[in-house]
């Protein structure tokens, strides 16, 4: 019986300190929905003291004033809008189609030498190709 007593006075024990420690706690729970709310109005205050305004301002009519646009606004927005995608499939049809394959391999190849001048250098003069032999050079010039 001793022994099975033993697991449940750990058992009590941690419970008691956790007790404990919730009634010693003095922090408060944080509502998020409250932070929320008061972020976005530090950002508001942050916007109305760039534009050097008190409050915010007030528009007549409501915002049923500001989804309405006149029409000529409506026109050259629909005209430019139709424009840009018409020179975008112009743009498309000019493209040559390519094959996947071309697509794959590069178009351009660049050489770079890695080398050091002076390693080349010592490369090309201990190379044993005959233009680099002095006796050569000098007896075909």
């Amino acid at each position: 019986m001793g022994q099975a007593m033993g697991p449940l006075f750990l058992f009590l024990l941690a419970l008691l300190r956790l007790w404990a420690s919730q009634a010693l706690s003095t922090c408060k729970t944080i509502d998020m929905e409250l932070v929320k709310r008061k972020r976005i109005e530090a950002i508001r205050g942050q916007i109305l003291s760039k534009l050097r305004l008190d409050s915010p301002p007030q528009v007549e009519g409501g915002d049923a004033a500001l989804l309405r646009l006149p029409e000529e606004v409506m026109s050259l927005y629909n005209s430019t809008r139709d424009m840009v995608r018409d020179m975008a499939r112009q743009q498309e049809a000019a493209k040559p189609r390519e094959s996947p394959q071309d697509e794959y391999y590069a178009k351009e190849v660049h050489k770079f030498s890695m080398l050091p001048k002076c390693a080349i250098l010592v490369w090309i003069l201990l190379s044993p190709w005959p233009h680099w032999d002095p006796v050569t050079v000098s007896s075909t010039g």
